[in-house]
């Protein structure tokens, strides 16, 4: 009898213990992830632009099909978007010339599909440029440069402002004074803290969030940028928020571990001159930061920032012939016979676009150089997210006249000329699939989304952006597409 109890508790030790093996039992709270959660998008979203009189579009493309799949329009110029929540994207219209047509388009999703869509109409003439999740999913964002509050009595009292937005009422609800020209926010990942860059000022304004009454409440901000902000990204466990300083690429840090405030603001010695935008990668906890002739992968797990890739950023090939570590540029030999890019000599690279795989393994950077035909030749160059090294060959996408130049050599004016492609923030813009299978580069002058095979890093093909209703432009007889202005991972 005593055998065979002991040999019961023999058996429920391995049992008890072969079921320890099979059970997570964390011993750290880890960090949230970035909402909406990549891994989960089944789509990619651009959206065009089609002109100052028609309204742009939003172009659902699905990963696993490589395929369009669902198509709506938005407003006038369309200039940014957001995911609101797993059904619902907002894109900010800015509606030039017709100030009083300035609103946001509210997509409302089933699945990869648009059902439906809503128009949350914005103050006339606040040229809204950015738009953010606020700290309830029914609540959003938006920049609002140009904001009048009182435009019978006082016309001309402008008070840059955001403005928040229900997505219940489809309204804006209140707003909240902010420095001169503000062009991005950032959000803390738990939804407790607004950050606004004001470019014009070259200050950022910074807000406790409050989802009872819906008005931000100011926090005090100790230190100042030397140049103006140009873009924000805050880190995952909502204790940093990056700011990046137009012209000299300076990134700043902003620690907001404090209550009450104030918030620290110092500069780091990162700098990427030129740089415009950041890509975040909350796997690894790190920033790309592509500019100019080069791209900076920063460490953000630590105080100060720490350059990673051999502690330098890393510059493109043409420009740094001996460097173990550059971009490569994609050689003419490479593109396709219809490609014409594939007729010139290859020119200096600009490194404008990153997306990383939600898996952690990779970065794709975007570049592209104009050759002398005036045709814009892009590429894509992918990054070992372990080793920081760029591979080669980098990935030629098929090129197009640049739509940029208004006027060519002689006088003569250029049939491809699109106006906001010279002025859009987002020329060329990269996104990756939810389930790293696929990464995306949008161009505004080529009109389309092109998609790359991450399994073999090879060029598949490119979709073009919903057809426009404008007259054809010689010396083409067919109406020409809409032009990509923002590419994001969708629902």
């Amino acid at each position: 009898m005593k055998r065979l109890l002991w040999l019961g508790l023999v058996v429920s030790v391995a049992l008890f213990l072969g079921g320890c093996g099979d059970t997570f039992r964390p011993i750290i709270t880890p960090n949230p992830p970035t909402f909406p959660n990549p891994a989960a998008a089944h789509s990619v979203v651009a959206i065009s632009d089609n002109g100052t009189t028609l309204p742009g579009s939003a172009m659902v493309i699905d990963v696993s099909g490589d395929s369009d799949v669902s198509v709506a329009n938005v407003g006038l110029t369309p200039v940014h978007a957001a995911q609101q929540s797993a059904s619902e994207v907002l894109v900010v219209n800015h509606s030039v010339p017709d100030a009083a047509a300035d609103s946001i388009t509210r997509l409302n999703f089933s699945n990869t599909t648009i059902n439906s869509t809503n128009t949350i109409s914005l103050p006339a003439n606040s040229a809204p440029s950015f738009v953010a999740i606020a700290p309830s999913d029914t609540l959003a964002y938006v920049t609002l440069p140009n904001y009048v509050p009182d435009p019978v009595n006082n016309p001309g009292v402008v008070v840059p402002s955001v403005g928040v937005v229900s997505t219940v009422s489809n309204s804006l609800v209140n707003t909240v004074q902010v420095g001169n020209n503000p062009v991005a926010l950032g959000v803390t990942p738990d939804k407790s803290k607004l950050y606004v860059a004001n470019q014009v000022d070259g200050t950022i304004s910074a807000f406790n969030t409050n989802p009872t009454d819906r008005l931000p409440t100011p926090r005090p901000i100790s230190g100042a940028l030397k140049a103006a902000p140009i873009w924000l990204v805050a880190r995952t466990d909502s204790q940093r928020v990056y700011a990046l300083e137009q012209g000299s690429g300076v990134l700043a840090s902003i620690d907001t571990t404090s209550t009450a405030g104030p918030d620290i603001l110092t500069e780091s010695t990162i700098n990427v001159p030129n740089a415009t935008i950041m890509t975040y990668d909350p796997n690894l906890n790190r920033l790309y930061i592509p500019g100019g002739q080069q791209l900076a992968i920063v460490d953000v797990s630590q105080t100060p920032p720490q350059y990673l890739a051999g502690g330098a950023p890393i510059p493109t090939c043409d420009l740094a012939p001996t460097s173990a570590n550059c971009i490569p540029t994609a050689s003419p030999s490479s593109r396709g016979v219809s490609d014409p890019c594939s007729l010139t000599s290859a020119q200096t690279l600009t490194v404008v676009a990153v997306a990383a795989l939600p898996d952690g393994s990779r970065a794709y950077v975007g570049a592209y150089y104009v050759d002398a035909n005036n045709n814009v030749c892009p590429q894509v160059t992918v990054i070992d997210a372990t080793s920081n090294l760029a591979e080669a060959p980098s990935i030629a996408i098929p090129g197009f006249p640049d739509a940029t130049i208004q006027t060519l050599p002689g006088g003569l004016s250029n049939p491809y000329y699109v106006p906001v492609c010279a002025t859009t923030r987002f020329r060329i813009m990269m996104a990756a699939g939810g389930d790293s299978s696929r990464a995306y580069l949008s161009s505004c002058d080529g009109g389309n989304v092109n998609i790359i095979e991450t399994a073999n890093d090879t060029y598949i093909e490119n979709l073009p952006a919903p057809i426009s209703a404008s007259p054809p432009i010689p010396p083409n007889t067919y109406n020409p597409p809409q032009n990509p202005v923002f590419l994001f991972a969708g629902p």
